[in-house]
């Protein structure tokens, strides 16, 4: 505190006033300045009377010999004030003192908020009292040339007019003003130390010397508060930096005992941060990893030390607060402060790393699984149908749906068994956990015991993440085994042991999973035949054949084709952003006629096809299944043995001169059907899927254009 004695701070600050050096002895009796001479008020302008302490305006008597001196009273009554004050109460005592040693009404110290281009007062005293929150513009105020010009500014009178602008003047009466920029060491302005007065106010080198002494002590105060603040706001951040932080942070001081410890560090080890201050590392970690901290703290600290940090490649064996331990990956880094070593430890659970990563894996499969499963439906929601077949198929899925029992469901291809899968899970009590589909064709023979069951890190060659497999991704749901017949004979007896226990080993572990997952097959082979020729468990057909269900073909179920039909081709309207016209009764009646060997997956790409040949029409899009079907039913059979492809192979090669009979024929028919209409509902063209313009150039063709009995009617 000595260094603000009066004798002291004249010395150190002193003041800057014009050319001339000022300050005080160490006596307190101030160094000799030149007096200035008052301004002429009748004829001075806002520049003379708003001029600093020394200027053209103001001539200095620099060669008189009766030179001020700073009143020591004045000097050690401010300075008694303020001497044993720091941060608000300094600024509360300095502008108190200061105006009552200078006599003057009012006395203020500022910080200057640049982005807001205002002033806002760290204290202000004014008639006798503290003026609280008080903040404000700096254009148009006599402050604006203090802060902007960085210099003492002095209104000896007048300062009113002078300054019509700033709104305070007035209502306290001011006459005269005098005003001080606060400086950094770097010259950044900081605020500003200011007094007004409702009196005239004498140009005096005293009031000056007074003014930039005190001045200065404020600037440095000041940049003291910030600097203080700045600090402050630094060691927040970095307390919340370090407590954002997921990695556990430890803070340990030479002896090794934590000093301090960040939020995740006390989650890791299971107890308050508070109460681990002070905690001991025998308290922390486990005895031989206390004898590594020891040995590596030695190593950084020593003189042969060549590094302040260190990885620890083989970890550390935490201990949590309830006596379990964790393994932790970890590093160890040393730091002085105040001239002590301290120790940062930062630990990695990996435990906790390795359960991040597996489930973020089985989340990424798992939503693979359902993206697939999502474009394998193809737009399906329910399953469509009133046929007594399909009737009796959901009578039983309505049946075993609530239990657990393992389904396998049989079929033609293409005729919904995935579907039907999804509908058993859907009504069973597993519908909130997750529907995991496998189809056994689609996975190579020698990689699908890892798919079904995991693998772990180097249990084979690429296996370069641990994995978990389909059966622990359906835990708690359903897996749904599609193709099974292409299931390998060695995987069907570890499917057969998970079917009846309830449990596996993932490839290259010992460890034993339990899961609680329902099994629903399905397959378009004859597994009994399979059996019978070797490749099929027996004892596995048993195990998954509990419930069967079998798929009709769409053959046989009647009417559903048109239902289906109409469905499909609304979801390929609604894609396209169109409208699909009605069936006609010629188009139901041609979906019913056929066969369908591929089922539903062969009538939904038809009916696409048909959708892209089709005539737009005022009502909508009309499919051309006419084209379509007639070029089904005239293609090379995919296999001899369909009755409706044998039929097909026995029909008679047709000459040029036959064709055009027989299609000269079916068009009579039409026409007879349609008694004689052509286009419109129920026309000739609607019969044969034909726009009328085509059947009109067909018929002309054909020599049929000016028969009496054809009657074209259009609608």
């Amino acid at each position: 505190m000595d260094r603000y004695r009066p004798e002291v701070l004249g010395i150190e600050l002193g003041f800057r006033c014009g050319t001339a050096a000022s300050g005080l002895r160490r006596n307190g009796s101030l160094i000799p300045l030149p007096r200035a001479a008052g301004p002429n008020t009748e004829s001075a302008s806002k520049a003379d009377l708003c001029s600093g302490a020394i200027s053209s305006h103001h001539p200095m008597d620099t060669e008189a010999t009766t030179a001020s001196r700073v009143d020591q009273r004045v000097v050690q009554e401010i300075f008694n004030g303020v001497a044993a004050e720091t941060g608000k109460a300094f600024f509360d005592a300095l502008v108190r003192h200061l105006a009552r040693a200078l006599q003057v009404q009012s006395a203020w110290v500022t910080e200057w908020l640049p982005d807001a281009q205002r002033l806002r007062a760290l204290s202000f005293w004014s008639r006798g009292h503290q003026v609280p929150d008080y903040e404000y513009r700096i254009q148009g105020t006599p402050c604006e040339a203090v802060i902007f010009e960085q210099r003492l500014v002095v209104v000896p009178e007048r300062v009113i007019q002078l300054y019509p602008d700033d709104p305070d003047l007035a209502p306290l009466g001011a006459v005269s003003y005098m005003g001080l920029p606060l400086r950094d060491a770097d010259g950044e302005v900081l605020g500003n130390l200011a007094i007004l007065d409702d009196h005239p106010l004498a140009v005096d080198p005293t009031r000056q010397a007074v003014f930039h002494i005190f001045g200065a002590r404020a600037a440095a105060e000041l940049g003291r508060l910030r600097r203080d603040r700045a600090l402050r706001e630094s060691e927040r951040q970095l307390a919340m930096l370090i407590d954002s932080a997921m990695d556990s942070i430890l803070e340990l001081d030479a002896t090794l005992r934590a000093v301090r410890i960040n939020r995740a560090a006390a989650t890791c080890f299971g107890c308050d941060p508070d109460a681990a201050t002070g905690a001991t590392i025998e308290q922390l970690f486990a005895a031989d990893s206390c004898d590594r901290l020891r040995e590596l703290s030695a190593l950084l600290q020593g003189d042969a030390a060549t590094t302040n940090a260190l990885w620890i490649p083989e970890g550390l064996q935490g201990q949590r607060a309830d006596g379990t331990a964790f393994p932790a990956e970890a590093t160890l880094s040393r730091f002085e402060s105040g001239g002590q070593a301290f120790f940062t430890l930062i630990l990695r659970n990996v435990e906790d790393r390795l359960a991040a990563e597996v489930r973020l894996r089985a989340l990424t499969d798992e939503t693979a699984a359902l993206r697939a499963e999502l474009n394998a439906l193809r737009g399906f929601e329910e399953i469509i149908g009133t046929s007594p077949a399909l009737r009796s198929l959901l009578h039983d899925i309505e049946r075993v749906a609530p239990s657990d029992a393992t389904v396998l469901i049989t079929g033609e291809t293409g005729t919904g068994k995935e579907l039907i899968a999804r509908a058993i899970h859907r009504h069973s009590r597993r519908r909130d956990g997750p529907l995991v589909k496998v189809n056994c064709a689609a996975i190579p023979a020698n990689l699908q015991e890892s798919e079904f069951f995991g693998h772990e890190r180097g249990a084979f060659t690429g296996a370069t993440q641990r994995r978990e497999g389909r059966f622990q991704l359906a835990d708690g749901g359903t897996l749904f085994l599609d193709e099974l017949g292409e299931m390998p004979l060695d995987l069907q007896a570890k499917l057969l042991r998970v079917l009846q226990e309830g449990e596996f080993e993932p490839v290259g572990s010992g460890r034993t999973v339990h899961i609680d997952v329902r099994v629903i097959a399905a397959t378009n082979r004859d597994l009994a035949a399979m059996v019978n020729e070797g490749r099929f468990r027996e004892d596995l057909l048993y195990r998954l054949n509990v419930f069967p269900l079998k798929a009709p073909p769409l053959r046989e179920r009647g009417d559903d084709v048109v239902l289906l039909a109409e469905a499909i081709a609304a979801r390929v309207a609604r894609q396209q952003g169109a409208t699909a016209a009605s069936l006609g009764e010629a188009d139901r009646a041609r979906l019913k006629a056929y066969t369908w060997p591929g089922n539903i997956r062969e009538l939904e790409n038809l009916i696409e096809r048909a959708w892209i040949t089709g005539l737009d029409t005022p009502g909508g899009r009309v499919l051309n299944l006419a084209r379509v079907l007639s070029d089904v039913s005239t293609a090379d059979p995919a296999s001899g043995s369909h009755p409706a492809a044998a039929a097909r192979a026995e029909a008679p090669v047709l000459t040029v001169d036959e064709m055009l009979e027989f299609e000269r024929a079916n068009l009579l028919r039409a026409l007879e059907a349609s008694h004689g209409k052509l286009s419109g509902p129920g026309g000739a063209a609607e019969l044969l899927g034909l726009h009328p313009n085509t059947l009109a150039y067909r018929m002309k063709a054909l020599g049929l254009t000016k028969t009496r009995e054809l009657r074209h009617e259009n609608s």
